[in-house]
């Protein structure tokens, strides 16, 4: 059984080493466990989770929306130091595509039809181990420390744009992509003008987080913490200046979340939950509530739907849909903030999947011998 779990893992981190990322944070935050704290590594009922999602956002105010994508794979892999302690690892690949805008250097505004542009993109392979230690024998009070080592990398492609200037950390200007547009003349990292030129910066973190899980018959509370940014790397861009380098590191993070599940009924169940993120100082809370109703309980078949509102510029509709061990999501942002106009409330969405897999033991009968009556 471990032998199967290690195979999936494997190949996951094979796909994703052709991958190489500043920190994303989903909508639908449920299908992303190992990104919002690594404590989440096998923390759940099964043999092993695969968890994959999609979120294309902005795309109606700019030509080239944010796209980023993750898929991960955790299993509870080990029994820990007590019977009823375990081991949990996990592994992710994150990708936050090539984005950006079109900039009309005459008008400095935003034109689509203007070959004058800038893309930015970050990506992220995350390994992690979380040891899960059950204040009881029954496993109904469970406390996780988690740890998460990241591989992270950021390149900036450069065509022939003048306004490269945003740093996906914080929404602000970015001095180190102003620095690198400067040209050679200021002594910038950029040795020409010429489009498709990429700059490239690799880079090593670390977060940890904590996890309190209270499991009832009828209930399931959850709450937790992590961190980031431990290692305090430096993100920007390497410099081929003499007189200046890049000094840019990553902001450090916060994530904190909360939630509760109960039974209201044999075939309902709600699940009020939040989740504050920090970087630096751009900040958000999603808060929201998930109603699932089981309409077949012999085809183990559910259906989900909820409302969320972040930071209230953003308002979530989120949907989903429960067979068995799957699990499929959508969610779709309604703009409430001053970009309400450009964007006319399209936010953006989100595509789920998630799969929690069971491996059972064959069972190993006795031989029984039939002697006959003598």
């Amino acid at each position: 059984m471990r032998m199967k779990i290690l195979s999936v893992l494997l190949l996951l981190v094979l796909v994703s080493m052709t991958v190489f990322t500043q920190e994303l944070h989903y909508s639908y935050y449920q299908f992303t466990p190992l990104n919002v704290n690594p404590a989440n590594a096998g923390a759940f009922s099964g043999s092993y989770r695969i968890s994959g999602i999609f979120s294309d956002k902005q795309a109606a105010i700019t030509p080239r929306p944010f796209r980023t994508f993750t898929l991960s794979a955790d299993a509870p892999i080990i029994r820990g130091i007590r019977k009823q302690d375990w081991i949990g690892i996990g592994i992710e690949a994150d990708i936050i595509g090539k984005s950006g805008l079109n900039f009309n250097e005459q008008s400095n505004s935003i034109n689509p039809e203007v070959n004058s542009s800038f893309t930015q993109s970050w990506t992220f392979m995350k390994i992690g181990a979380a040891y899960h230690f059950s204040l009881d024998k029954k496993q109904t009070n469970i406390i996780t420390f988690g740890a998460q080592f990241i591989n992270g990398s950021r390149d900036y492609n450069r065509l022939n744009q003048k306004d490269g200037r945003v740093n996906l950390q914080t929404g602000f200007p970015d001095f180190d992509i102003e620095h690198f547009n400067l040209g050679p003349a200021q002594g910038a990292g950029s040795g020409n003008n010429n489009s498709n030129n990429v700059e490239f910066n690799a880079y090593k973190d670390l977060n940890v987080g904590f996890l309190f899980n209270a499991r009832r018959k009828t209930s399931d509370l959850r709450l937790g913490f992590a961190l980031e940014g431990l290692l305090n790397p430096a993100v920007g861009f390497e410099s081929r200046s003499t007189t200046r380098d890049s000094v840019e590191t990553k902001y450090f993070g916060l994530n904190i979340h909360g939630s509760y599940d109960m039974e209201i009924n044999k075939k309902t169940h709600i699940v009020p939950a939040l989740y504050y993120y920090s970087l630096g100082p751009a900040n958000a809370l999603n808060v929201n509530s998930h109603v699932w109703y089981q309409i077949d309980p012999e085809k183990e078949f559910k259906v989900g739907a909820g409302l969320g509102l972040r930071n209230f510029r953003a308002a979530i509709i989120y949907l989903g849909a429960e067979f068995k061990d799957i699990r499929v999501g959508l969610a779709y942002d309604i703009d409430l903030s001053s970009a309400t106009i450009g964007s006319r409330s399209v936010g953006g969405f989100e595509l789920c999947a998630s799969y929690m897999g069971k491996i059972y033991k064959k069972p190993k009968p006795k031989a029984v011998i039939f002697c006959p009556s003598l």
